[in-house]
């Protein structure tokens, strides 16, 4: 960088107020920067008529105190251009052969140092590359600047950088909270899907077993019932057996016909077996069957918007084309009108 693009950069860098390098830089929304004590010592100046409102002292643009925000890297740039200037004086001033005492204006390349005009021709130096102190110290500036400008390119570049990747870890944050709610969702419906099932499974086992217990309930009546005549009956027999006489004969034959006539009825049990015993469903595999079918309804909708996006750009071009001819007929018939005026003209 030469010495008046270095003058033109420490202008722009410049307080207007103080004419000095900008020190703890505050800016305004036109542009301008000023040094915080040069800007507040301005708007301590009486105001009238402006309703509290400031004038920038530059373009006389108006603006309220709280509109003055710190501007951290342009102090920066002030800040390594401070260093530069520092570097350049120190190189450049006080330089003193302390052997002769002659002003150290050439630099021996070899020894890296500056030297004067006499200790060019000793024998310490002799055959040794040398150039002026001032080409060294441009060129130095000209790498510093180079430095520079590569550093402040690469902070902002960094500064972008950490900006996309906050915004882009905000929305993966945002996305994932989107899936858990999601996968909450999902299992609370399906949670809910196996109370009903379980409800439905418990209320069908419950009516089987009401049915059952109500039918073996009439069976063991029925059955007790046909016992206790049974046991009147044999009652009745055992007695005509040990006191039947000629004169108990009638009692004998009818408790004979009542016995013939008995006749044992079994009553009528329902089965026992359930009529449909409960499985558990298998979970792995009916979520692997939706995990599966899932990710086909996935593929399938990102296939459908590619199809769309094709139709829609075949269809645009449909259009265009069609447009083209139009317009390309417009044009051959507007230029067959212009054609046929001029004869028309001559035959008149």
């Amino acid at each position: 960088m030469d010495f008046s693009a270095q003058m033109n950069i420490q202008k722009e860098l410049t307080c207007p107020l103080c004419l000095d390098l900008l020190t703890e830089p505050l800016s305004l929304n036109c542009g301008h920067s000023f040094c915080q004590a040069c800007i507040t010592a301005n708007n301590k100046e009486p105001v009238f008529a402006l309703g509290g409102e400031h004038q920038c002292p530059v373009c006389q643009s108006r603006y309220q105190p709280y509109n003055l925000r710190p501007n951290p890297q342009l102090a920066n740039i002030v800040k390594k251009l401070r260093e530069v200037n520092t570097s350049s004086h120190q190189w450049q001033g006080g330089n003193v052969c302390e052997h002769h005492g002659e002003s150290r204006l050439i630099f021996c390349k070899e020894d890296g140092k500056a030297i004067c005009k006499l200790c060019v021709l000793s024998l310490e130096h002799q055959g040794h590359q040398t150039f002026p102190i001032e080409e060294v110290v441009k060129e130095c500036q000209e790498k510093l600047q180079e430095t520079l400008k590569k550093l402040t390119d690469e902070e902002q570049e960094a500064e972008k950088l950490e900006a996309n990747i906050s915004e882009e870890r905000a929305t993966w944050k945002h996305r994932m909270h989107t899936e858990r709610q999601k996968i909450l969702k999902g299992f609370d419906e399906m949670r809910g899907a196996l109370d009903r099932e379980e409800r439905k499974e418990l209320q069908k086992l419950e009516e089987d077993e009401v049915n059952v217990l109500d039918n073996l309930a009439a069976a063991k009546d029925q059955v007790a019932q046909q016992r206790q005549y049974m046991s009147e009956l044999i009652s009745d027999l055992q007695h005509q057996i040990r006191e039947s006489t000629l004169d108990t004969l009638q009692d004998v034959i009818n408790v004979i016909r009542r016995s013939e006539s008995w006749t044992w009825k079994k009553p009528k049990i329902v089965s026992t077996k359930l009529k449909s015993a409960f499985q558990a469903p298998d979970l792995s595999r009916i979520l692997q069957e939706f995990k599966e079918l899932t990710e086909v309804q996935s593929y399938w909708g990102k296939m459908l918007q590619c199809l769309q996006i094709t139709m829609f750009l075949s269809l645009f071009r449909s259009v265009v084309t069609i447009r083209s001819h139009d317009l390309s007929f417009m044009c051959l018939s507007q230029t067959r009108i212009h054609t046929r005026v001029p004869k028309c003209s001559t035959h008149l």
